[in-house]
């Protein structure tokens, strides 16, 4: 009865164990929406078609930038490397490397499915 007992809570001490070690795995990677937010990207955009909406009445929508973009571009844009229409982007993203690719990367995923009219 004694080594039943010990046999279950050892057994229950190293599920115990898996399952924190698991959680602590998932929390540490942040997606790219996560940076977009944490960055206060929101700040000037929208991203309508996720319901990411901005305080700012004329945000830009970046709902289809990924149809309209590369990565290389946008990476050079949001650290003030590469202007569109003759400007640069009006805050230099601070983030890691990492996160700046994660970001693009998740804003290159963003595209809309255009909707045809008959007219």
């Amino acid at each position: 009865m004694k080594n039943t007992f010990f046999f279950l809570l050892f057994i229950s001490a190293i599920v115990a164990l898996f399952a924190f070690a698991f959680s602590f795995s998932q929390s540490d990677e942040v997606d790219g929406q996560q940076i977009f937010t944490d960055s206060k990207c929101i700040k000037c955009h929208s991203v309508e078609s996720l319901e990411i909406t901005s305080k700012k009445d004329d945000a830009l929508d970046l709902s289809n930038v990924g149809a309209d973009s590369d990565a290389e571009f946008l990476k050079k844009y949001l650290v003030k490397e590469e202007t569109m229409n003759d400007k640069k982007h009006k805050t230099k993203f601070k983030g890691s490397e990492e996160e700046l690719n994660t970001l693009v990367d998740w804003l290159l995923t963003l595209k809309t499915e255009e909707v045809e009219t008959e007219g």
